[in-house]
């Protein structure tokens, strides 16, 4: 497994924000990609902090890549 930043947000580890991620993200919430529960990558992708990888943390994503949201 590669070694993970963290970067909210950044679901792919290339250190910026885009639709891709937002995909992944949205991937990851229906089980098509396996997550660690406390990796960094669990962390990036979780942005609404909920402690759970959702389509509305894939919808956030997809707003910041346009810059229509801002991630923290």
């Amino acid at each position: 497994e590669p070694l993970f930043v963290e970067f909210p947000g950044d679901a792919d580890n290339n250190y910026e924000i885009s639709a891709a991620d937002a995909r992944l993200t949205l991937r990851a919430s229906v089980g098509l990609e396996k997550v660690e529960r406390f990796s960094p990558l669990f962390r990036n992708m979780d942005v609404d902090y909920d402690n759970k990888i959702s389509a509305a943390d894939a919808r956030l994503i997809l707003r910041a890549s346009v810059d229509l949201e801002e991630l923290n």
